[in-house]
């Protein structure tokens, strides 16, 4: 009993909204075509599920969400520790940082897109330019902040450089890649979604459009609520690696 108050408590603001938006469907005060109630909206979901269109179009998005955010991991984790290292590197590389972290670098597509064309690779390459700056930079700031004290008693204690790096470093660095990780997934999916709905034959971005363009309002709708339950089920996989991966933070 207590256990079912509490996820109320936590989720009081996501019950606010439902119940505001089905007042609004039921006093009509914006036209039914343009705001179904969410009831409706549920149910045209469930018939995009069974319809066979969701399953069309999100492998494709997800794949292009993978792979982008994927090599921003692979790139961005080791990037962001070297730097903390290396005031050289440093020096050159956090100019770039610094200066690209404003600018909005879905205005880098028509480039990219003229570059790779319009398929997955112009795509997946500004998902992995967008996702790469929070991680390089939450992966950096982490690895400063690392106490010097656990460095030093590594080093007076014998260990090697190899072991100060696997043992101290980037397990104290990891609560911060995560932190990283978290800010750049729903970057992702957004850039995936966003790209899509420019120039694509296919993906959850291409399938928005199409209805969008169709006036089909309450497909718009349930394509939007089903990205999203996507986007927080893949937010709940990263918080349970972190929890059983990551349990000293």
């Amino acid at each position: 009993m207590k256990k079912g108050w509490n996820v109320l408590i936590q989720y009081q603001s996501l019950i606010w909204i439902v119940l505001a938006w089905e007042v609004i469907a039921f006093m009509h005060i914006m036209p039914e075509r343009l705001f179904p109630s969410l009831t409706k909206v549920v149910v045209v979901a469930f018939d995009l599920i069974s319809s066979g269109m969701l399953m069309e179009n999100l492998p494709t998005t997800l794949f292009r969400v993978f792979a982008g955010f994927g090599l921003a991991i692979l790139v961005g984790v080791p990037l962001g520790l070297l730097m903390s290292r290396s005031a050289m590197l440093n020096d050159v590389m956090q100019p770039m940082f610094s200066l690209g972290y404003p600018i909005p670098r879905v205005a880098l597509y028509p480039i990219l897109v003229f570059i790779l064309g319009l398929g997955s690779a112009s795509k997946i390459t500004l998902i992995f330019i967008e996702c790469l700056f929070p991680i390089v930079l939450n992966t950096y700031y982490g690895a400063t902040r690392v106490g010097k004290l656990y460095l030093w008693a590594g080093q007076n204690m014998g260990a090697s450089s190899s072991q100060i790096f696997w043992r101290i470093l980037l397990p104290a660095t990891m609560p911060s890649i995560f932190t990283g990780l978290k800010i750049a997934l729903p970057l992702a999916f957004i850039i995936a979604v966003l790209t899509e709905m420019i120039g694509s034959t296919v993906g959850m971005g291409y399938l928005l459009s199409y209805m969008s363009a169709s006036l089909m309002q309450e497909k718009v709708l349930a394509g939007v609520l089903l990205i999203t339950l996507v986007g927080y089920l893949l937010n709940l996989l990263l918080q349970f690696i972190q929890r059983k991966y990551v349990f000293w933070q």
